[in-house]
């Protein structure tokens, strides 16, 4: 947005060579919205998401050589989803037993990645260091 507070300025963010991103607020701006008693909501990520798109997902699974599994198994997600269809989008019914089996998160990433990638020993916290950049 080109905005001039203190925050933006200490880390110079402010003063790119460009139009500014600024979108036209509309009736909806800065408005919670009312969800209603009766409606419930499952969120899934999938090849129909624009914000993340599915190569990304892949990506990722062909990275994870340490999850066991095989695609012939059911899916847990495929178990929520059809859960949540069979009892018509009532949560109460939501089945959802499948997730205490799942393994617990992890976000480690390896070092070759955090190098070539990010630039940085840390994906978190870490300071960009570009001589990282050539890891191999």
């Amino acid at each position: 947005t080109k905005e001039k507070s203190a925050s933006c300025e200490e880390i110079n963010v402010g003063t790119y060579e460009s139009n500014g991103i600024v979108y036209k607020r509309d009736q909806y701006w800065n408005k919670t919205a009312t969800i209603p008693n009766q409606a419930s909501v499952l969120l899934l990520s999938g090849k129909l998401d624009p914000q993340t798109p599915n190569k990304y997902a892949e990506y990722l699974l062909n990275e994870l050589q340490m999850v066991a599994g095989d695609p012939w198994s059911e899916a847990c997600g495929m178990k929520v989803l059809a859960s949540y269809v069979r009892g018509g989008g009532n949560l109460e019914l939501l089945d959802r037993s499948c997730v205490d089996d799942m393994p617990a998160f992890n976000l480690t990433t390896l070092d070759f990645y955090l190098y070539s990638y990010f630039g940085t020993n840390d994906a978190y916290d870490g300071v960009y260091n570009s001589s990282l950049m050539s890891y191999s």
